[in-house]
């Protein structure tokens, strides 16, 4: 996504289907243009994002519907490997 006064955004999400429309978000890391971690969070606590994310998120499956949004699945382990970096840069994650 772009953010004004900021540029690109990427979001990283861990998602829990709720149904065909619906996931209910886990964690979320966001990176900068650089791919640096600029911010993350859990569902009770956010660091260096903008704004708290919501609980419940469109399904990846309808992103199609979002012409501003592109998605591509993550493997867990690089997911794993960034939450972890996430949680060294913020401690208050953990």
């Amino acid at each position: 996504m772009t953010i004004p006064q900021v540029g690109t955004s990427t979001h990283l999400a861990e998602l829990r289907p709720i149904d065909a429309q619906a996931c209910q978000l886990l964690r979320i890391i966001q990176l900068d243009p650089n791919e640096a971690v600029r911010g993350a969070g859990t569902q009770t606590t956010t660091v260096g994002l903008a704004a708290a994310p919501e609980p419940i998120v469109p399904h990846p499956d309808t992103y199609s519907e979002f012409p501003d949004i592109t998605a591509t699945y993550l493997e867990a382990a690089d997911f794993e490997a960034l939450w972890t970096e996430s949680v060294i840069k913020f401690p208050e994650l953990s």
